[in-house]
Protein backbone atom coordinates (compact mmCIF):
# COMPACT_ATOMS: atom_id res chain seq x y z
CA UNK A 1 0.00 0.00 0.00
CA UNK A 2 1.44 3.34 -1.06
CA UNK A 3 1.09 6.19 1.35
CA UNK A 4 -0.11 9.47 -0.05
CA UNK A 5 0.49 12.95 1.27
CA UNK A 6 -0.78 13.91 4.69
CA UNK A 7 -4.04 15.70 4.19
CA UNK A 8 -3.95 19.29 5.43
CA UNK A 9 -7.46 19.05 6.85
CA UNK A 10 -6.48 16.05 8.99
CA UNK A 11 -3.26 17.67 10.23
CA UNK A 12 -4.62 21.15 10.94
CA UNK A 13 -6.65 20.25 14.03
CA UNK A 14 -4.07 18.31 16.05
CA UNK A 15 -1.19 20.63 15.20
CA UNK A 16 -3.23 23.70 16.13
CA UNK A 17 -4.27 22.01 19.38
CA UNK A 18 -0.65 21.40 20.32
CA UNK A 19 0.52 24.94 19.53
CA UNK A 20 -2.51 26.68 21.03
CA UNK A 21 -2.30 24.65 24.24
CA UNK A 22 1.33 25.54 24.82
CA UNK A 23 0.89 29.21 23.86
CA UNK A 24 -2.12 29.69 26.14
CA UNK A 25 -0.29 28.04 29.05
CA UNK A 26 2.66 30.33 28.36
CA UNK A 27 0.30 33.33 28.26
CA UNK A 28 -1.02 32.46 31.73
CA UNK A 29 2.53 32.39 33.07
CA UNK A 30 3.69 35.62 31.40
CA UNK A 31 0.64 37.90 31.43
CA UNK A 32 0.14 39.18 34.99
CA UNK A 33 -3.58 39.89 34.55
CA UNK A 34 -4.32 36.27 33.60
CA UNK A 35 -2.20 34.91 36.42
CA UNK A 36 -3.70 37.23 39.06
CA UNK A 37 -7.38 37.33 38.04
CA UNK A 38 -8.12 33.74 37.07
CA UNK A 39 -8.85 31.04 39.62
CA UNK A 40 -6.67 27.91 39.53
CA UNK A 41 -9.51 26.00 37.83
CA UNK A 42 -9.83 28.69 35.16
CA UNK A 43 -6.07 28.70 34.63
CA UNK A 44 -6.15 24.92 34.14
CA UNK A 45 -9.11 25.01 31.75
CA UNK A 46 -8.13 28.02 29.64
CA UNK A 47 -5.50 26.16 27.54
CA UNK A 48 -7.96 23.33 26.89
CA UNK A 49 -10.78 25.64 25.84
CA UNK A 50 -8.59 27.79 23.61
CA UNK A 51 -6.90 24.79 22.02
CA UNK A 52 -10.26 23.17 21.28
CA UNK A 53 -11.79 26.32 19.80
CA UNK A 54 -8.78 27.15 17.64
CA UNK A 55 -8.32 23.57 16.42
CA UNK A 56 -11.99 23.29 15.45
CA UNK A 57 -11.72 26.58 13.56
CA UNK A 58 -8.49 25.51 11.83
CA UNK A 59 -9.92 22.16 10.78
CA UNK A 60 -13.05 23.86 9.46
CA UNK A 61 -11.19 26.51 7.47
CA UNK A 62 -8.45 24.29 6.03
CA UNK A 63 -9.21 23.21 2.46
CA UNK A 64 -9.49 19.54 1.60
CA UNK A 65 -6.39 17.97 0.01
CA UNK A 66 -7.12 16.44 -3.37
CA UNK A 67 -5.96 12.82 -3.49
CA UNK A 68 -5.53 11.71 -7.12
CA UNK A 69 -4.34 8.27 -5.99
CA UNK A 70 -7.79 7.38 -4.63
CA UNK A 71 -10.50 5.89 -6.78
CA UNK A 72 -13.23 8.36 -7.73
CA UNK A 73 -16.41 8.15 -5.73
CA UNK A 74 -19.48 7.24 -7.74
CA UNK A 75 -22.86 7.94 -6.23
CA UNK A 76 -25.12 5.00 -5.51
CA UNK A 77 -27.94 4.46 -7.99
CA UNK A 78 -31.21 6.03 -7.00
CA UNK A 79 -34.04 3.57 -6.61
CA UNK A 80 -37.46 5.05 -7.20
CA UNK A 81 -40.41 3.18 -5.75
CA UNK A 82 -43.70 4.13 -7.32
CA UNK A 83 -46.74 3.87 -5.13
CA UNK A 84 -50.21 3.53 -6.55
CA UNK A 85 -52.42 6.58 -6.14
CA UNK A 86 -54.94 6.40 -3.30
CA UNK A 87 -58.40 5.22 -4.36
CA UNK A 88 -60.80 8.12 -4.63
CA UNK A 89 -63.90 5.92 -4.32
CA UNK A 90 -63.06 4.41 -0.93
CA UNK A 91 -64.76 6.97 1.30
CA UNK A 92 -66.91 5.58 4.08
Amino acid sequence: MALGPIEAKAAAGPSTTLVAGYLSALAIETIPWLRDNLTPDQQANLPIILAFALSALAAYLTPHTHRPDLAPVTPAPVRVIEQPPPDAGDSE
